[in-house]
């Protein structure tokens, strides 16, 4: 493909910054006692933060795999495994290697398996099972957000089949599968089936990525239709959902929350790739930068956040001026950090991505587990 058929869809890295720093934001706030600050609310940033991270990404996936197919007539879905190993892999693994030599293999209690096998969303349910000893405290909170890449990762095993081998009927399951998801969930809390099943499900939010997903079908067949979404008002109320999840103000019914915050992240999608004059535009450098090394903010922010809570958590200063050091603290050693990362690391392993690329694309798919 050459140069001028690359793909670019604008304001995308825009909406993976948004989540990234909802994560963090959500994070520090949760460890403030760990800072010597008092205990400050707790937010549902990170929860939401991750669900845009996830229909972010069934979104780019399965635009990326519809478009592979229209070109070849098929899925080369061992090309696809390899991306996102060459993505995912490297970084990964990198910071669970970084816990092990801080923390010890002891840390983890027997658990480490699962984390190597992009498994421990099942921890839960084995510690119910078998009585299987969790990771230690003092690591819990490094690895805690490890769930969601191990979700996404289960999510990339058998969704290339899906797109590959459904053909007129996928539109229709792009629809079912989410609706008899989200059923399956609330039959299970009606029957009061287990907390650890029920959770398990709740944080498998499979959902949510193949509401993503069907965002990219809508916006690959039926691209003239989303002008019906580009209504001022809409954007309004998406907006406005949004500044009440970063207020800890919004609830509907524990069950749907996520699913209502996927289908207002692919609608802000929508707005951002195909409204000409979003009433806010998401392209811009700050955002672009922000979205690439994404991922190395959601993977390293636990840990930044450790030490930096070693070197402050002493100061007698403040409360207020305090919260303000904090914050910009983490943030500019995490950006730091991740800029650091996605340059000398990340880049090498990124760059033998090109030997199996079926579809080009610009570097806006670099961002958060690159779809490209």
């Amino acid at each position: 493909m050459s140069e001028n058929n690359k793909i670019y869809l604008p304001g995308l890295n825009g909406i993976s910054a948004i989540a990234a720093l909802a994560v963090v934001a959500s994070h520090i706030n949760h460890r403030s006692i760990g800072f010597g600050l008092p205990a400050m609310p707790l937010l549902d940033l990170a929860g939401y933060g991750v669900t845009m991270f996830f229909v972010l990404s069934g979104f780019l996936i399965t635009f990326l795999l519809l478009k592979e197919k229209k070109m070849t007539n098929t899925i080369n879905y061992k090309f696809f495994f390899i991306r996102r190993a060459l993505r995912i892999w490297p970084l990964y693994f990198l910071y669970l290697l970084i816990l092990i030599l801080i923390f010890g293999v002891d840390s983890f209690r027997g658990t480490l398996v699962y984390y190597v096998f992009f498994m421990p969303n099942f921890v839960n349910l084995v510690v119910a099972e078998y009585g299987v000893v969790p990771v230690s405290k003092v690591l819990s909170e490094k690895i805690g957000h490890y769930w969601s890449l191990d979700v996404e990762e289960q999510f990339y095993m058998f969704w290339p089949l899906v797109i590959k081998f459904l053909n007129r009927y996928l539109f229709v399951f792009l629809i079912l599968f989410p609706i008899l998801f989200l059923l399956f969930k609330i039959f299970l809390k009606i029957l009061h089936s287990p907390i650890e099943i029920q959770a398990f499900f709740h944080y498998s939010r499979f959902g949510c990525l193949a509401i993503g997903g069907l965002g990219a079908y809508l916006y690959c067949n039926h691209i003239e239709r989303l002008k019906y979404f580009n209504s001022i008002l809409l954007q309004i109320l998406c907006w406005s959902i949004m500044v009440f999840i970063a207020s800890n103000n919004f609830y509907i019914y524990g069950i749907i929350n996520h699913e209502i915050v996927a289908i207002v992240t692919v609608l802000l999608i929508f707005n951002q790739i195909h409204n000409p004059k979003p009433i806010i535009n998401l392209e811009n450098a700050f955002f672009d930068f922000l979205g690439k090394i994404s991922f190395g903010l959601y993977v390293y922010n636990p840990l930044v956040i450790f030490f930096l809570q070693k070197l402050l958590s002493s100061l007698l200063i403040n409360s207020l001026v305090k919260i303000v050091l904090v914050y910009s603290s983490v943030f500019s050693a995490l950006i730091l950090v991740s800029y650091l990362s996605f340059t000398y690391y990340e880049n090498y392993f990124l760059k033998f991505k090109k030997n199996f690329i079926r579809v080009n694309s610009f570097s806006n798919f670099k961002s958060y587990k690159s779809a490209s």
